[in-house]
């Protein structure tokens, strides 16, 4: 099969994100829990540290028998109180992960951290982890609302979707294609989640007309992808995109590709497609870690799923969308981390290329001058570190400095660069790397994956960088302005001067800080 050449190769990531909870019970009488009553019927949640929980919430159907791999279904009422006190299954995902969490199909569901549910209309934000389209869950400890919802007065959403092949397989095109398959069925989920959220927040203490969508990696792409998805028209009024790649779209070509060779693996042909209705989901799960596993050992082939423009729910590719103006109005706040592909190189995950031998076939794609401009550029490569500088670059940092100068055309937008590192991260080469930024925006850093990210670290400076992203993210999410009403340095980016935020132990607003490589790289990828 001949190799498609794609940045989709640099998704993976975060499977670590999915550390397990760590959860304060509530013991009180359920009839003194938090009560919200939703459109389809009532839920009782916990109450935590003076946060009103409610965790594994149903937003759909449950998507098993006849409706996997088909589009989510909206709910039916109930009758009386469910519980909402414990997390529900994380969706059928690789073993190989921190997670101990348990899994099934039946797992879309979502969890909510509010101030009160007392009518009040606060602002919502609505987080969607990465994980690659392969891994991770709404109920990972990382993502705990509760510091959020405390100190920014909003209501926090995280939802699950479904993953890997239940999730991001292509049906169009396959020979003898029967009824009863649906694509992009990840994303469907996250439109049918926001959807939800719009139809019930305001009974957690929630304005569904003030609705920030927020997510990293994987997360962050489904944000773009959100902003430019038709469906998702009227569903938020602001994104905030952490370490996103643009250019993350499959054609129906490559998904097709990659869907019959998935096929094969689990022992199928192309006439087989209504044997994947009944396999078992372990069976569909083994079948996925397999098919990881090859393209790993193959240079420049997709390594993870993504979404698939696919004519109709997915009409165009991100860019094409964005520049049409299909996200106008939407405020956008976007961002890179400095060192986003040491993590993504090592060897455990293998996603980005570790050395100049396995970026040489990507960089075979830029045209003979404007390659040997961009290698002279980097003074450290062929080395490790300008290898790592140069993906960086190439891969999230140009690409997002070109969506944002596009949605700036169409609504206010902000960026800014996370460049903290500890001394053990930077010991070990990783430095700013891939998903560092998030036990910062949550305030997660006492506990799990954030407590070994900051090992360490001055616990000083540790909570005033997150106090400062925090209250940017918090300030964004009310006001579509990371400075508040209007006060502070962090002002609107623009192609004319850049203005980019730098979180480090000095944060402060710097005009175009990637000047020299942005006019190197002009209009180039090296995973195009």
């Amino acid at each position: 099969m001949k190799p498609y050449h794609t940045p989709r190769t640099l998704i993976v990531l975060l499977a670590l994100l999915v550390s397990s909870l760590l959860m304060a019970a509530d013991n009180r009488p359920a009839a003194e829990r938090p009560l919200a009553v939703t459109a389809y019927g009532t839920v009782r949640g916990t109450s935590e540290n003076g946060t009103s929980v409610w965790r594994g919430i149903s937003y759909a159907q449950p998507p098993v028998g006849e409706l996997r791999f088909r589009a989510p279904q909206p709910l039916t009422r109930w009758e009386g109180v469910k519980d909402a006190s414990k997390y529900g299954l994380a969706c059928p995902q690789t073993k190989r992960t921190v997670s101990a969490k348990e899994q099934g199909e039946d797992c879309l569901y979502l969890n909510v951290w509010s101030p009160a549910a007392d009518g009040k209309k606060r602002p919502v934000m609505v987080w969607i982890h990465g994980g690659g389209f392969l891994v991770g869950s709404g109920s990972g400890s990382l993502y705990d609302g509760t510091h959020l919802a405390q100190n920014g007065d909003v209501v926090v959403v995280s939802i699950n979707y479904r993953l890997g092949a239940l999730g991001f397989l292509y049906f169009d095109d396959i020979k003898g294609k029967k009824e009863g398959f649906d694509n992009n069925l990840g994303i469907r989920d996250q439109v049918a989640a926001l959807k939800w959220v719009k139809e019930n927040i305001a009974a957690f203490g929630g304005d569904p007309d003030q609705v920030t969508i927020f997510g990293e990696s994987a997360g962050a792409i489904s944000v773009m992808t959100l902003m430019s998805t038709p469906s998702a028209k009227g569903l938020f009024k602001r994104a905030i995109v952490e370490s996103g790649v643009p250019e993350s779209m499959w054609t129906p070509k490559t998904a097709t590709e990659i869907t019959l060779r998935y096929m094969k693996l689990v022992g199928l042909g192309p006439n087989d497609l209504d044997k994947l209705k009944t396999l078992p989901s372990d069976t569909l799960v083994a079948g996925m870690d397999r098919l990881f596993e090859q393209l790993m050992k193959e240079t420049t082939t997709v390594k993870v799923l993504a979404p698939t423009i696919d004519g109709t729910f997915l009409p165009q590719d991100l860019m094409t969308a964005i520049t049409a103006g299909q996200a106008a109005g939407i405020d956008l706040m976007i961002g890179t981390n400095k060192d986003e592909a040491t993590f993504l190189s090592l060897k455990k995950i293998g996603v980005t290329p570790r050395n100049a031998h396995e970026l040489a076939p990507y960089l075979a794609n830029v045209e003979v001058e404007a390659r040997q401009k961009i290698v002279k550029a980097y003074k450290r490569y062929p080395h490790r570190s300008g290898v790592m500088d140069m993906t960086t670059d190439g891969v999230f940092v140009m690409p997002c400095i070109r969506f944002t100068e596009q949605q700036n055309k169409f609504a206010s937008t902000y960026m800014y660069r996370f460049q903290w590192s500890s001394p053990l991260l930077r010991m070990t080469g990783l430095r700013s790397c891939h998903g560092l930024e998030m036990p910062f925006v949550f305030g997660n850093m006492d506990h799990g994956l954030g407590k070994f990210f900051t090992l360490g670290a001055n616990k000083k400076t540790l909570h005033r960088i997150s106090a400062q992203m925090q209250q940017s993210w918090l300030n964004f999410a009310r006001y579509g302005n990371p400075a508040g009403e209007g006060k502070g340095d962090w002002v609107k980016y623009d192609p004319s001067n850049r203005y980019t935020m730098i979180f480090d132990k000095k944060s402060q607003v710097v005009s175009d800080p990637s000047d020299y490589y942005r006019k190197i790289w002009a209009d180039y990828s090296i995973f195009k």
